[in-house]
């Protein structure tokens, strides 16, 4: 593979991984803020799957801030793999 192409993929899998990591970051804002309550429900080891749709509406701009930025990002990593033609298999396979 040459370099600029393994360059791709890597950005592409620093991109992934900083786009579950901001999401996490979502996660922790809304359910110390404006979900505060809902976060008081949980007991220590309970597991819930969460989606950010669930804190969409909000008030709290920082919020609201990091979901735009999660929303762009996304988009931009569509772009990016559909314009680079980057494969699954590609980014299962690459070593870095």
């Amino acid at each position: 593979m040459e370099v600029y192409r393994e360059k791709l993929i890597m950005t592409y899998k620093e991109l992934i991984s900083f786009h579950q990591e901001l999401l996490t970051r979502i996660i922790n804002v809304g359910m110390t803020g404006e979900m505060e309550e809902i976060n008081e429900i949980f007991e220590k080891d309970d597991q819930f799957q969460f989606d950010k749709e669930m804190f969409r509406g909000t008030k709290d701009q920082n919020l609201n801030l990091l979901l735009e930025l999660h929303d762009n990002l996304e988009d931009t990593m569509n772009s990016f793999a559909n314009i680079n033609n980057i494969t699954q298999k590609e980014l299962d396979d690459f070593e870095e």
